[in-house]
Protein backbone atom coordinates (compact mmCIF):
# COMPACT_ATOMS: atom_id res chain seq x y z
CA UNK A 1 0.00 0.00 0.00
CA UNK A 2 0.94 3.17 -0.65
CA UNK A 3 1.76 6.00 1.81
CA UNK A 4 0.34 9.61 1.28
CA UNK A 5 3.58 10.85 -0.03
CA UNK A 6 3.80 8.09 -2.65
CA UNK A 7 0.74 8.83 -3.72
CA UNK A 8 0.60 12.58 -4.49
CA UNK A 9 3.96 11.99 -6.70
CA UNK A 10 1.98 9.01 -8.49
CA UNK A 11 -0.95 10.70 -9.07
CA UNK A 12 -1.81 12.75 -12.19
CA UNK A 13 -0.97 16.33 -12.41
CA UNK A 14 -3.54 19.19 -12.80
CA UNK A 15 -2.81 20.16 -16.18
CA UNK A 16 -6.15 22.82 -16.24
CA UNK A 17 -8.37 23.88 -13.34
CA UNK A 18 -11.69 25.81 -14.22
CA UNK A 19 -12.70 26.94 -10.61
CA UNK A 20 -15.93 29.06 -10.37
CA UNK A 21 -15.75 30.57 -13.42
CA UNK A 22 -18.73 33.63 -14.66
CA UNK A 23 -19.09 35.07 -17.83
CA UNK A 24 -21.11 37.79 -18.69
CA UNK A 25 -22.06 40.05 -21.69
CA UNK A 26 -23.33 43.46 -21.63
CA UNK A 27 -25.44 44.91 -24.15
CA UNK A 28 -28.00 47.81 -24.70
CA UNK A 29 -30.77 45.41 -23.60
CA UNK A 30 -29.01 44.62 -20.04
CA UNK A 31 -26.84 42.17 -19.10
CA UNK A 32 -26.47 38.31 -20.41
CA UNK A 33 -25.17 36.30 -18.12
CA UNK A 34 -23.38 32.90 -20.50
CA UNK A 35 -21.48 31.20 -18.05
CA UNK A 36 -22.41 31.17 -14.00
CA UNK A 37 -20.18 28.93 -11.84
CA UNK A 38 -18.54 26.43 -13.61
CA UNK A 39 -15.71 24.05 -12.57
CA UNK A 40 -13.72 21.70 -13.63
CA UNK A 41 -10.32 19.54 -13.58
CA UNK A 42 -8.10 18.17 -16.23
CA UNK A 43 -5.08 16.24 -15.45
CA UNK A 44 -2.41 14.70 -17.70
CA UNK A 45 -3.72 11.62 -19.82
CA UNK A 46 -7.34 13.11 -19.28
CA UNK A 47 -9.81 14.08 -22.15
CA UNK A 48 -12.53 16.06 -21.58
CA UNK A 49 -15.55 16.41 -23.60
CA UNK A 50 -17.44 19.32 -22.72
CA UNK A 51 -21.38 18.64 -23.73
CA UNK A 52 -24.93 20.78 -23.94
CA UNK A 53 -27.27 22.59 -26.10
CA UNK A 54 -26.77 25.46 -28.44
CA UNK A 55 -27.01 28.49 -26.70
CA UNK A 56 -25.74 26.88 -22.91
CA UNK A 57 -21.79 28.12 -22.81
CA UNK A 58 -19.89 25.98 -24.35
CA UNK A 59 -17.82 27.74 -26.56
CA UNK A 60 -17.70 31.20 -24.40
CA UNK A 61 -16.41 28.63 -21.62
CA UNK A 62 -13.58 27.65 -23.67
CA UNK A 63 -12.94 31.32 -25.15
CA UNK A 64 -12.74 32.52 -21.38
CA UNK A 65 -10.33 29.64 -20.62
CA UNK A 66 -8.08 30.31 -23.87
CA UNK A 67 -8.58 34.40 -23.26
CA UNK A 68 -10.05 35.01 -26.44
CA UNK A 69 -13.11 36.36 -25.28
CA UNK A 70 -14.32 38.91 -27.80
CA UNK A 71 -14.47 41.90 -24.83
CA UNK A 72 -16.19 43.90 -24.96
CA UNK A 73 -19.07 43.19 -25.07
CA UNK A 74 -17.96 39.25 -22.90
CA UNK A 75 -16.72 39.93 -19.83
CA UNK A 76 -15.24 37.17 -17.21
CA UNK A 77 -16.45 38.38 -13.57
CA UNK A 78 -15.60 35.82 -11.25
CA UNK A 79 -13.37 32.89 -11.09
CA UNK A 80 -10.09 31.15 -11.74
CA UNK A 81 -8.38 29.71 -15.03
CA UNK A 82 -5.37 27.77 -13.64
CA UNK A 83 -2.96 25.91 -16.09
CA UNK A 84 0.08 24.05 -14.60
CA UNK A 85 -0.61 26.34 -11.19
CA UNK A 86 -1.02 29.43 -12.93
CA UNK A 87 -4.27 31.60 -12.77
CA UNK A 88 -4.36 32.71 -16.52
CA UNK A 89 -6.56 35.58 -15.80
CA UNK A 90 -3.74 37.24 -13.94
CA UNK A 91 -1.58 37.19 -16.49
CA UNK A 92 -0.96 40.23 -18.86
CA UNK A 93 -2.06 39.60 -22.19
CA UNK A 94 1.32 38.92 -23.84
CA UNK A 95 2.42 36.36 -21.04
CA UNK A 96 -0.98 34.30 -21.30
CA UNK A 97 -0.13 34.45 -25.53
CA UNK A 98 3.30 32.88 -24.73
CA UNK A 99 0.90 29.29 -22.81
CA UNK A 100 -1.47 29.71 -26.38
CA UNK A 101 -0.40 27.55 -28.75
CA UNK A 102 2.57 26.41 -27.09
CA UNK A 103 1.12 25.23 -23.74
CA UNK A 104 -2.62 25.05 -24.87
CA UNK A 105 -5.27 25.05 -28.23
CA UNK A 106 -8.32 25.04 -29.12
CA UNK A 107 -10.02 23.22 -31.92
CA UNK A 108 -12.97 25.03 -33.03
CA UNK A 109 -15.99 23.70 -34.20
CA UNK A 110 -15.72 25.14 -37.88
CA UNK A 111 -11.81 25.10 -38.70
CA UNK A 112 -13.00 26.85 -42.26
CA UNK A 113 -14.52 29.84 -40.57
CA UNK A 114 -11.09 29.67 -37.63
CA UNK A 115 -8.69 30.26 -40.50
CA UNK A 116 -8.54 33.20 -42.42
CA UNK A 117 -9.44 32.47 -46.15
CA UNK A 118 -7.19 34.51 -47.96
CA UNK A 119 -3.93 33.03 -46.66
CA UNK A 120 -2.18 29.38 -47.39
CA UNK A 121 -3.15 27.24 -44.71
CA UNK A 122 0.70 26.51 -44.52
CA UNK A 123 0.74 30.11 -43.82
CA UNK A 124 -1.27 29.77 -40.97
CA UNK A 125 0.16 26.11 -39.27
CA UNK A 126 3.20 27.38 -39.86
CA UNK A 127 3.10 30.61 -37.90
CA UNK A 128 2.30 28.68 -34.44
CA UNK A 129 5.64 27.45 -34.91
CA UNK A 130 7.23 30.86 -35.72
CA UNK A 131 5.79 32.57 -32.98
CA UNK A 132 5.36 29.48 -29.80
CA UNK A 133 8.15 27.88 -31.19
CA UNK A 134 11.14 29.95 -32.61
CA UNK A 135 11.24 28.12 -35.63
CA UNK A 136 12.62 30.33 -38.90
CA UNK A 137 9.79 30.43 -41.32
CA UNK A 138 11.42 27.95 -43.83
CA UNK A 139 11.88 25.04 -41.32
CA UNK A 140 8.25 26.16 -39.66
CA UNK A 141 6.26 25.61 -43.22
CA UNK A 142 8.06 22.16 -43.72
CA UNK A 143 6.44 21.38 -40.18
CA UNK A 144 3.07 22.16 -41.64
CA UNK A 145 3.99 20.36 -44.50
CA UNK A 146 4.63 17.05 -42.45
CA UNK A 147 1.36 17.93 -40.22
CA UNK A 148 -0.84 17.98 -43.35
CA UNK A 149 0.61 14.38 -44.24
CA UNK A 150 0.31 12.85 -40.73
CA UNK A 151 -3.45 13.45 -40.60
CA UNK A 152 -3.20 12.49 -44.51
CA UNK A 153 -4.94 15.42 -45.92
CA UNK A 154 -3.54 14.79 -49.51
CA UNK A 155 -0.90 15.95 -51.21
CA UNK A 156 0.40 18.15 -48.50
CA UNK A 157 2.50 20.04 -50.08
CA UNK A 158 -0.16 22.12 -52.59
CA UNK A 159 -2.75 21.68 -50.01
CA UNK A 160 -0.37 23.48 -47.55
CA UNK A 161 0.03 26.45 -50.44
CA UNK A 162 -4.24 27.01 -51.31
CA UNK A 163 -6.32 28.71 -49.54
CA UNK A 164 -8.54 27.48 -47.04
CA UNK A 165 -11.50 27.08 -48.77
CA UNK A 166 -9.97 25.43 -51.61
CA UNK A 167 -7.95 23.17 -49.73
CA UNK A 168 -11.14 21.68 -48.37
CA UNK A 169 -12.60 21.01 -51.58
CA UNK A 170 -9.45 19.22 -52.28
CA UNK A 171 -10.26 17.30 -49.46
CA UNK A 172 -13.89 16.48 -50.08
CA UNK A 173 -12.96 15.59 -53.57
CA UNK A 174 -10.77 12.89 -52.66
CA UNK A 175 -12.72 11.07 -50.24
Amino acid sequence: MATASEALTTAPTTLLEVRDLHVEFRTRDGVAKAVNGVDYAVRAGETLAVLGESGSGKSVTAQAVMGILDTPPGKITAGEVLFQGRDLLKLKEDERRKVRGAGMAMIFQDALSSLNPVLSVGDQLAEMYVVHRGMSKKDARAKAIELMDRVRIPPPASASASTPTSSAAACASAS
